[in-house]
């Protein structure tokens, strides 16, 4: 066989090495693409639903401090809130987040944890009030003030969170679990202290 010939079979051979390893990156990249918009989503989706439940809540609870509020009300919209922060808290165990994402998920966990706390503190604060006959309506404004404060923070937080989350891109995550993004480095959990919350 002919030098020539051998050359170009080894070329042919180089070739379709390369053309091999890269269709493996290329899949490699749209799968790692689409596993960050489906985490993407179903973490916007959860945004969604949060400040849609909590942010009339926060509201009620501000004009309530008022004495514009109607207590019946905000009794109702807090148990739906309470109702919808458990269903969402449990479903961001379930988020399929990309390799190096994790720290992301607990922290938006770490938000809803808050949230829930929050908004037990203000149901105190509500059953206290309605007992405020008893010397307890000083502990009941408390009660809900700083609940509501915690529900306000904690929802900036999970937003703060899911637009940070919102903006990586799939160059961001490389590899091996690593992160390259400074956006997706691991976020800050919020926690709250005993005396935050009660």
């Amino acid at each position: 066989m002919p030098l020539s010939t051998i050359l170009w079979l080894g070329l042919l051979v180089v070739l379709a090495f390369l053309f091999v390893v890269t269709l493996r990156r290329m899949s490699q990249l749209i799968a790692r693409t689409r596993g960050l918009e489906r985490f993407q989503k179903a973490v916007e989706g959860l945004e969604t639903r949060f400040v849609g439940s909590v942010g009339p809540l926060v509201r009620e609870l501000d004009d309530s401090r008022r004495h514009a509020g109607d207590p019946v009300t905000l009794r109702d919209r807090l148990a739906e809130a309470q109702t919808v922060l458990g269903q969402l808290r449990e479903e961001s165990t379930t988020l399929a987040a990309p390799a190096g994402l994790t720290a992301a998920v607990t922290g938006l966990a770490g938000d809803l944890d808050r949230a829930i706390r929050a908004a037990s503190l203000v149901e105190h604060g509500l059953a206290a009030g309605a007992t405020a006959s008893l010397g307890r309506d000083l502990e009941a404004q408390t009660s809900v003030k700083r609940g509501a404060l915690n529900l306000r923070h904690a929802q900036e937080a999970f937003t703060a969170r899911t637009r940070e989350i919102a903006m990586l891109r799939p160059a961001d995550i490389v590899p091996g679990g690593t992160v390259r993004s400074a956006v997706a480095a691991p976020l800050p959990v919020y926690p709250v202290s005993e005396s935050e919350e009660s």
